[in-house]
């Protein structure tokens, strides 16, 4: 579920509980962007798109992130 998946991700990078929302927002959006069996191994973004996603920018949850600030 949802909630399973959020709660898996919050635990197992140590977020604080106030972040919950967020992970309930990311487990979503890889949800959609997963494939499942029930679809003959597509993704719902796939279905409605038509095309594969573009899974390239993500990044493990709890990684060090840098923001780059131009001048």
């Amino acid at each position: 579920t949802l909630m399973g998946k959020a709660r898996s991700m919050r635990l197992a990078c140590q977020a604080p509980p106030n972040l919950w929302d967020e992970f309930i927002m990311t487990a979503n959006y890889l949800t959609i962007q997963t494939t499942t069996h029930s679809l003959m191994h597509t993704t719902l973004y796939e279905l409605w798109f038509v095309h594969k996603p573009d899974i390239s920018h993500l990044q493990v949850n709890g990684s060090w992130a840098f923001v780059l600030i131009q001048n």
